[in-house]
């Protein structure tokens, strides 16, 4: 069936929309020409892991003893009953209910051809996606994430499929119904895009936007310290540790298409960390931005923290990257989540955050030594003090803790607002927890009753978590000048302990502890014998 040129111009070429398309942008096509078997459809934006497929079921042609001022449209035979069923799914969902005039029938691509206003783009979805596949493909072509083409094809009217497998299924997108070129059509063979579906941004016929069934992704995800001045070595953190976050996502160059694109970024912070939705801040080109909203922070059953920041339309930031930052501190229930924090990040562009996001881990470590004297308290020293600075050098300022158990001694953990004294539990030994990996040296300030005050036990142990947060701990050659703290093999764990004596007797007789004593005894020797010299001396005269 012959349809004006103007008619079947637009039809041919906006139903390259489908269930994608249709809308009221036109613009100039492409004058190459195309020859049967040489005609291609090019897919663009094109999804990696998608395949497309090609199925013709009308063909066009145009009508050249007319001065090219028509084009005939014949259903395929083979597609006869597909378009018809299409037609009518599409026809009943109208409201009111639509029917296909008598002098359609057997022709029913005809009937399709004369949608063409944007009164019809529902109608044209509707019977975009009641299209179903009939034998085999004309073309097929894998996705790439950029432009793809379906090439070989004659020149006519497709209904083009995308199939892609997600979670282990195979699964289908949208459909679309896209026309090839036509031979002396050129022009004025006008293109219609449904702004609607992100079909805005298509000028040419033989072309149509995937939609992007994939889920945008994040860019990245950076973690600093809050505070320039406090140290962090971006793996691991002390409770209280103050930090901003940094999320870096491009919204799709599809968005551009669309007359409105929402686009969300959430956020979901584990157990131990407080989020302060205040710093929220968005940055696009360097600029801060403010049409959006910010949903949360939303604090879960099982303490997870999720907060939502939704673009109700992001076409002005199409192909452009969002940079989103907010700051977040360390809590005491790290301790409580495998002393550990974690951070996912996801895009969306219709609410679902079904992917797999971007994750920033922090570990958070821990020490233990044990205290012991001599005599009965050779296995374990209840009630000795000790202050606790960071680095290899008991100077400045001790940190400060709090009892991990009220009114209980021997444990404790990481409290800028606590106190700086940690004492040794009934057990004899001191926990710390929620510490950033590092050297913390101890000093001890208040003594067992019965125990020499001037020997002083000072020493130092490095504190490492690996990669998967495995937390080890080692006593390093600084500051135990006397010997006072050393490592022994218990059930085949090596522990640290930390001994004090009554007298200088009783200090350790190995390495630099033993050269120390008998230093000292020597010059108590030496002392002792100038004192003897001496009254012999007087005794002589």
């Amino acid at each position: 069936m012959k349809m004006r040129k103007l008619f079947a111009g637009i039809a041919a070429a906006a139903t390259l929309l489908g269930g994608m398309a249709l809308g009221a942008v036109s613009a100039q096509a492409d004058d190459a020409a195309t020859t049967a078997g040489t005609a291609a459809i090019t897919v663009k934006n094109s999804q990696e892991g998608h395949t497309y497929a090609a199925y013709k079921f009308a063909t066009l042609t145009v009508d050249t003893n007319n001065g090219n001022k028509s084009v005939q449209v014949d259903t395929d035979a083979a597609w006869k009953t597909a378009v018809q069923q299409a037609v009518n799914v599409a026809n009943n969902v109208q409201q009111p209910v639509q029917t296909m005039p008598a002098e359609y029938a057997g022709n029913p691509a005809a009937y399709v051809a004369t949608k063409t206003g944007t009164a019809d783009e529902a109608w044209f979805r509707a019977f975009a996606a009641a299209m179903r596949a009939q034998a085999a493909a004309n073309s097929t072509v894998n996705g790439n994430g950029g432009d793809v083409a379906l090439n070989g094809l004659g020149e006519g009217w497709y209904l083009v499929t995308d199939t892609y497998t997600k979670d282990g299924w195979q699964r289908t997108g949208v459909n679309a119904i896209v026309a090839t070129t036509l031979s002396g059509i050129a022009s004025d063979f006008k293109v219609v895009g449904d702004k609607g579906t992100g079909q805005g941004t298509i000028h040419a016929v033989g072309m149509f936007v995937a939609k992007n069934e994939n889920t945008p992704t994040i860019d990245s995800k950076t973690v600093a310290s809050a505070d320039p001045k406090v140290s962090f070595d971006g793996k691991t953190v002390k409770i209280g540790q103050q930090l901003i976050y940094t999320v870096k996502a491009t919204v799709p160059e599809t968005a551009d298409g669309y007359d409105s694109y929402p686009y969300s970024i959430q956020d979901v912070a584990s157990k131990g960390l407080t989020i302060d939705g205040a710093s929220i801040t968005v940055q696009a080109d360097g600029k801060v931005v403010n049409d959006y909203t910010v949903t949360g922070p939303i604090v879960g059953q099982t303490g997870e923290t999720t907060t939502t920041i939704t673009f109700a339309n992001a076409k002005n930031y199409a192909g452009k990257q969002l940079v989103v930052t907010y700051n977040a501190t360390v809590n005491d229930q790290i301790l409580d989540n495998a002393n550990k924090v974690t951070n996912t990040a996801k895009a969306s562009h219709d609410g679902t955050f079904d992917g797999t996001g971007v994750t920033k881990t922090l570990y958070t470590g821990n020490l233990e030594f044990l205290k012991y004297g001599v005599g009965n308290d050779e296995n374990k020293l209840a009630g000795a003090t000790f202050n606790v600075y960071a680095g290899d050098k008991a100077e400045g300022t001790p940190l400060k803790f709090t009892n991990t158990e009220t009114d209980v001694d021997g444990a404790y953990k990481f409290n800028a607002n606590g106190s700086a004294d940690v004492v040794s539990g009934i057990d004899g030994k001191v926990v710390l927890k929620g510490l950033a990996a590092g050297e913390y040296t101890f000093k001890e300030t208040g003594f067992v009753a019965g125990y020499a005050k001037n020997i002083v036990p000072e020493f130092t142990i490095e504190v490492t978590i690996a990669e998967d947060g495995v937390v080890t701990y080692n006593l390093t050659q600084d500051n135990n000048q006397l010997g006072l703290a050393s490592t022994a093999n218990v059930d085949k764990t090596t522990i640290i302990k930390v001994k004090n004596v009554k007298s200088i007797t009783q200090l350790p007789l190995t390495g630099a502890a033993g050269t120390t004593l008998f230093t000292v005894v020597a010059l108590l020797v030496a002392g002792a014998g100038v004192t003897v010299a001496v009254k012999s001396r007087q005794r002589m005269h």
